[in-house]
């Protein structure tokens, strides 16, 4: 039986992670590593300055992790290097409220958590649902069950991962799935000046989700358009065609 790591940004405490532990139940031996409070849009930050505190923690239904005091990459590094007697054959990151495309993903706890593990050389995916208040995780988990007993099989590339979003529909009027590209969705930040009961000034970052892309084979157009999106994405940032460019700076 292949062994399974389930993490995410959410925390432990997220409806999301139980329901993805749910679904990697009929996989195989699931291991559960994940921040005790909520870590979202934390990016692939790691902590390097304070010890990493472990709690070994139990849900409904045999629901059984350990809650990590870190950030989502902290947890997938210290449960493959340290919480798990082997590697794990693959990693899924969810399912996550609120999906991940476009340019969110570099903000994305979740994804990072699968980025983590491709650069540790294991199989990762990340799920998100394109819900932020009440998610129906019912369909998110059979899709979780098909696309990771696919990397099961098949394995990755070295150095890519999976980013699966999920719209939040009912099953019934989902198209399908689509493999699908990186697209432009980006947060428009508004910051709203308040003032405390002391008279101090504070702001809260507010906003809006934005989507620029109307090709339908970009992330955030095809789950708009009620499609599972699945993007390959990649931690190689070199941009080949600078590169090129930068060599006739003559910068010597």
């Amino acid at each position: 039986m292949p062994t399974i790591l389930v993490t995410n940004d959410d925390g432990i405490h997220a409806p999301g992670i139980h329901a993805l532990w749910e679904a990697m139940q009929t996989l195989g031996t699931v291991v559960v590593a994940a921040p005790n409070t909520e870590k979202s849009a934390v990016g692939h930050a790691i902590t390097i300055a304070d010890p990493i505190r472990i709690e070994s923690l139990n849900r409904t239904n045999g629901f059984q992790g350990y809650a990590v005091n870190g950030t989502p990459a902290d947890c997938v590094k210290i449960a493959v290097q340290a919480l798990m007697d082997s590697p794990p054959d693959v990693i899924v990151s969810g399912i996550n409220m609120g999906s991940n495309t476009g340019n969110n993903v570099m903000y994305s706890g979740t994804v990072s958590a699968a980025t983590e593990g491709t650069i540790l050389n294991i199989p990762s995916v990340a799920f998100s649902l394109d819900a932020l208040r009440k998610g129906e995780f019912t369909y998110a988990k059979k899709v979780a069950q098909k696309v990771a007993t696919r990397v099961l099989e098949k394995g990755l590339p070295k150095g890519t991962l999976l980013n699966v979003n999920i719209p939040g529909i009912s099953e019934s009027d989902v198209k399908g799935l689509k493999i699908t590209r990186q697209g432009n969705v980006f947060f428009k930040d508004r910051f709203e000046r308040r003032e405390d009961p002391r008279g101090r000034i504070y702001y809260w970052m507010t906003g809006s989700l934005e989507d620029p892309d109307t090709d339908p084979n970009m992330d955030g157009q095809a789950v708009a358009d009620g499609f599972v999106s699945i993007t390959p994405i990649c931690y190689e940032l070199t941009d080949d065609t600078m590169l090129k460019a930068l060599q006739e700076w003559d910068l010597e």
